[in-house]
């Protein structure tokens, strides 16, 4: 059964499954960010599915399993003051596969060596409904252009 399949009541029209779905992965992606102010790198990877996989914004290494995106957490979310700021994004549901891509702009902000630097990226996310949480099961992020 497919997670947009498992929101649905007998009631509830296509349309309430995607809206549902899409406002929960916005939830998701707005926890994401507030997690990584946290600087909290277990609960920023609890936000993870086992299997998912992160294209990190400040590494060329592609990241696909939990010790490997702990490494690059550790690392990022070690700098001082880290913010992230989601400036713009847009949404889509996969009916068939029951995956929200959420794709879009942030703004990463930190200090660095005392001073403010500000990292402008580009995202994008795809969240699944795993064992009745929405979980990030891809991850692509780059600096923008």
């Amino acid at each position: 059964m497919t997670a947009t399949a498992s929101l649905a009541a007998p009631t509830q029209s296509c349309a309430d499954v995607e809206m549902a779905c899409l406002a929960a992965a916005k939830a998701a992606l707005y926890r994401w960010a507030a997690t990584v102010s946290t600087r909290d790198v277990d609960a920023v990877l609890a936000l993870y599915a086992s299997d998912a996989i992160l294209v990190p914004t400040l590494s060329n290494q592609v990241r696909d399993c939990r010790d490997s995106r702990r490494g690059y957490f550790e690392q990022f979310l070690a700098n001082d003051g880290l913010v992230c700021d989601i400036q713009v994004f847009t949404k889509r549901v996969s009916r068939k596969l029951g995956t929200v891509v959420v794709g879009g702009l942030y703004t990463f902000v930190y200090r660095e060596d005392g001073q403010p630097r500000t990292v402008p990226a580009r995202f994008l996310f795809t969240f699944e409904q795993i064992d009745g949480q929405w979980l990030i099961t891809g991850h692509h992020s780059s600096l923008e252009a």
